[in-house]
Order: C-alpha cells, then structure tokens, then sequence
C-alpha cells in the first residue's frame, strides 16, 4: 500500500460499496500472503461466496485462516430488508 506522504507518516483510506447480491460477499483481510514480515493486505476486497448458514461459513472462513497467525474472526449476517442481523466470533483464546 503506498503511504499519503513521501515520508511515510500519513496512509491513505479507502472505501468500497457493492450491490447486495444474494450469495456474494466482498471481505478485506489482515495479510495478503505469507511472508517475513507478513505483507498487510492492499488492493479491492475479495469476493467471497457466502453459504445460508452463518456457522457453517464462519466456520469455513475460520478453517482457511493460518492456523499460527489466526486470532479471532467476526462474521455478521444482516437481513437488508428488515435489519436483522446475526452475530459470530470465534476467538483462539476462548
């Protein structure tokens, strides 16, 4: 990711908005690879496809992550129409 500023001292912000598209997602990670010093994330969000159950998809998302980097996870499922919205996290130390 390139800095605001020539020294470094500044980042820049960015933010993304898609359509809700049914089964599709967009997410944006920690690191984009593996590496010494891991590299952090840059570029668009990922696509993701998204499962009808939260559990069986957090669950999968949690499954993917590195088993030594990984911390914690939160995944929200919200209902466009009426605002609902459900809640997991997974969490390492839990």
């Amino acid at each position: 990711m390139k800095s605001a500023d020539a020294e470094g001292t500044a980042c820049n912000r960015y933010t993304f908005s898609y359509p809700a598209l049914k089964g599709l997602g967009h997410f944006i990670h920690t690191y984009v690879c593996d590496g010494n010093p891991i590299p952090t994330f840059q570029g668009e969000p990922e696509r993701v496809a998204i499962d009808n159950d939260i559990n069986a998809f957090a669950s999968s998302l949690w499954e993917a992550l590195d088993k030594d980097n990984k911390i914690s996870l939160y995944v929200r499922y919200t209902d466009i129409a009426s605002g609902e919205y459900e809640d997991v996290i997974i969490n390492k130390n839990k």
